[in-house]
Order: structure tokens, then sequence, then C-alpha cells
């Protein structure tokens, strides 16, 4: 998916704009070297742009259920795992809505053994996919990584999955569709599993399912956007 000048001009205004309403001119201030610090640190990778689901292709009665595009924050996903017991290098990552696959690069920097990203967007799927390739490329070793362009709540669960990430990627009716197809596989494999949830706008679903909170962050040490806060559960 093509990004003119235009666009990115378009989307550093909107961005401009959105913060001064949200955090004030001093918020801003103080926010602006952390953004500077990302844009900086992965600069060789598209991630940019909030994007709303009906501009992207793909079914409509998908569009329908889906959360704007947005990449994960840097900062907010290690905040998340961090002084988390967990076996990275053991573990397969799978974050429903990769959007271009930023949370899949953080992930295979804590050490995932496996990645996976679901997408319903081949738009988004094709740069979450090229996104992987350019780290991939560069290591000894490729990454395994999968990048599944199908609805989230028709994808089949692998046996081996078990840490399931969200960033608030659609409504409530697609995220308890998705809680029923981890627990299908579960019934299949019993395993332990990790659910991270960044703005958790719904968190009421996944907490009709046997899962336990271990973890929350409030919006105050969070973006001022992500009204939800953010939760790690693990299955009882």
């Amino acid at each position: 998916m093509m990004v003119t000048f235009k666009n990115r001009l378009e989307n550093y205004l909107a961005k401009i704009v959105r913060s001064l309403r949200g955090r004030g001119i001093w918020g801003s201030i103080m926010f602006l070297p952390m953004r500077l610090w990302h844009n900086r640190k992965f600069r060789n990778f598209d991630f940019s742009g909030k994007i709303d689901p009906f501009d992207l292709d793909g079914p409509e009665e998908v569009k329908m259920h889906a959360s704007k595009y947005e990449a994960t924050s840097h900062l907010f996903f290690k905040k998340l795992f961090a002084s988390l017991s967990w076996p990275y290098e053991e573990s397969t990552f799978v974050d429903f809505g990769c959007g271009k696959g930023a949370a899949l690069l953080y992930a295979y920097k804590l050490g995932f053994r496996k990645l996976i990203g679901v997408e319903f967007s081949s738009q988004l799927a094709e740069t979450a996919i090229i996104n992987m390739q350019k780290i991939s490329d560069k290591q000894s070793d490729a990454i395994d990584f999968e990048i599944v362009n199908t609805d989230a709540s028709l994808y089949e669960i692998p046996p081996e999955a078990d840490c399931f990430y969200f960033f608030n990627p659609f409504d409530a009716i697609i995220l308890d569709k998705v809680m029923q197809n981890i627990y299908k596989s579960l019934a299949i494999r019993n395993r332990r599993i990790i659910i991270i949830y960044l703005n958790a706008l719904h968190r009421e679903v996944i907490e009709k399912y046997p899962v336990q909170k271990i973890k929350f962050l409030p919006t105050k040490e969070l973006d001022i956007y992500y009204h939800g806060g953010a939760y790690v559960y693990q299955n009882c």
C-alpha cells in the first residue's frame, strides 16, 4: 500500500492536533522525545498511519467489526511484558489484527520461538510480510513467522499457540468468537496460555472465560487514548 508524502503530512498533522487536544501543550512536548526515538529506531519499517477499516480492502461484513489500524507503541508493549515469567524461546506468539506487523517485530525482539500475525486486510498483511522479511534477511537464521490473511473469527488456533495478543483489533462480537476458538484449541491440547490485551475496551468478554488476571496497567501508565487500560491473563 503506497504511502505518499501527502498522506504522511496529513498523518503528522492529525497526530499533532490529536495530541494537543488530548495531552495539552506541555504533555505533547513531553511526549515528543519518545515519538522521535521510536521513529528513528524503526525508521526502516513501515508502521505508519491510522487507517479506518473501511479504507482497507476486505469483506464489508468484517470491516464493520474492525477497529482502525494503528501500530502498537514499542514502549507500551515492553511495559506489558515487563516482569512476566514466560518462556519466550519456547512460545508461539499470535497477534490478532496484526496490521503492518509492529507487535510481531517487538515479540521477535523478546525472543519468541514463532510469530503469527492474523490480519483481514491483504494490504496490511502484505506490508507486514515485507517488514518481517526485512529483519529476517538480516539474521543468520531466518525468523519463523507467518502472516495469515483471514477473518480472525475463522482462524483455527494452532496447537502450539500459547501467547495471544490483542491491541483492541475488533469489537466484542469477534473477540468472543476468537476466545471460543482459543478454548476449542485448549480442549484439544491443554496447555498454559497468556492473553495480552492493550486498550482493553471489551475485557468483559475475556473475563467470561476461565482466566485469571495477572497484570493490569491503567490508562495513566499508558497513552491517554488507551481508555481501556491493559490486561494480561492466564488460563486457570
